[in-house]
C-alpha cells in the first residue's frame, strides 16, 4: 500500500438534482466526511450557485463548488459576479470547476467545440482580471480569487488546464453532443495526465489533480463486478475496467488501496463521487484518512 498520507486526499460529492434538499443532503455529506459538496450546470436543474448558498448555510466544515460550471451558458462577467457574491455568501468556501460544456441554449447552439473551448479560455482570462481587480464589486473573499478548476478531456482542454487551472479535472470519458459519455481507456487516462503534469511543470506549476468517479460498486468479487459493468464501456474489457480512476469497485478496503494506487500511478488526490454513492462511499473516507 502507498504510504501517502490521508490528508492529501480530498473527496467530494457531486449533488445533480432538480429537486434536491440541500440542507439535508448537505448535512448528511458533511456528518459522513466528505471535504467538498458540488453540483453541476445544466439547463432543467436547479441554478449551481443558489445551490450551493444553501449547502453552505447548511453546514460549517466542506467547501462548496461547481462541477462543473457550463461557461457556455454564461456570459463571463455575470458569471465572474455570481462567483464572488456566492463567495462572500459562502464565507469564502467556493472552489469554481469551468468546463466548456456538452449543451447549451438556442444562442449557443452553433458554436463547435473549438469555439467552446475558445469560450472557456475567454473566460478564465475574464476571471481572472476580475476576481483579483481590488476595484472590481463585488469582491471575492478569497485572495485572490476562489481556486479554479478545469475540466479537461480533448487536447485544448488539457493545455488551457495545464496552463491555467488551480486544480484540473480529469474527466476521463468523451462527451458527445448528443449527452451520455465514452469512458477513455487506462493508457489514454495516463497520456492526459502526463500531458499536463509536463506541460504545467515547464511553466513552474504543479496544480492539483482531480477526477470524477462514474460508479462505485460494493463488492468482494472485483472481477465478476467489472465484468457487469462492461455494458456501460464495450470497447474496454474487464481488467481495462478495473485498471480506471474512474470506477471504484470492490470492498472498502480495496477501494481505499484503489485509490492510493490511483495516486501512485497517475498523481491524483481529488475525487468528486455522485450522491447516489453518498453513503456506498462513506466508509472509505475514514479509511484514507489512516496512515
Amino acid at each position: 500500500m502507498s504510504g501517502v498520507p490521508g490528508s492529501w486526499f480530498r473527496v467530494g460529492v457531486s449533488v445533480i438534482a432538480h429537486d434536491a434538499d440541500w440542507p439535508a443532503v448537505s448535512r448528511e455529506a458533511e456528518r459522513l466526511g466528505y471535504d467538498t459538496i458540488a453540483t453541476t450546470d445544466h439547463l432543467g436543474i436547479t441554478a449551481p450557485f443558489p445551490s450551493l448558498v444553501a449547502a453552505a448555510s447548511a453546514t460549517s466544515r466542506p467547501r462548496v463548488a461547481t462541477y462543473l460550471t457550463n461557461t457556455s451558458l454564461w456570459d463571463p462577467e455575470v458569471l465572474a459576479r455570481e462567483i464572488a457574491g456566492t463567495d462572500r455568501l459562502t464565507g469564502g468556501r467556493l472552489d469554481v470547476g469551468l468546463h466548456a460544456g456538452q449543451t447549451g441554449t438556442t444562442a449557443t447552439a452553433g458554436l463547435t467545440p473549438k469555439d467552446k473551448v475558445a469560450r472557456l479560455a475567454a473566460t478564465v482570462d475574464v476571471l481572472d482580471r476580475l476576481l483579483t481587480d481590488p476595484e472590481h464589486t463585488p469582491r471575492p473573499v478569497q485572495r485572490p480569487r476562489p481556486r479554479l478548476m478545469i475540466g479537461a478531456n480533448e487536447p485544448a482542454e488539457l493545455e488551457l488546464a495545464a496552463l491555467r487551472a488551480d486544480t484540473v479535472c480529469f474527466i476521463g470519458a468523451h462527451l458527445p453532443e448528443g449527452g451520455g459519455f465514452t469512458l477513455v481507456p487506462p493508457d489514454e487516462f495516463a497520456r492526459q495526465v502526463e500531458t499536463v503534469r509536463v506541460r504545467a511543470a515547464e511553466h513552474g506549476r504543479a496544480p492539483e489533480l482531480n477526477t470524477g468517479v462514474k460508479k462505485v460498486v460494493i463488492t468482494d468479487d472485483r472481477r465478476a463486478a467489472a465484468q457487469a459493468l462492461r455494458p456501460i464501456a464495450p470497447h474496454l474489457s474487464a481488467a481495462q475496467l478495473l485498471e480506471l480512476p474512474t470506477l471504484l469497485i470492490g470492498t472498502h478496503q480495496e477501494i481505499a488501496d484503489q485509490i492510493r494506487g490511483i495516486h501512485d500511478r497517475y498523481g491524483v488526490t481529488s475525487f468528486m463521487i455522485l450522491a447516489a454513492h453518498l453513503h456506498d462511499f462513506a466508509p472509505v473516507i475514514p479509511l484514507l484518512r489512516e496512515g
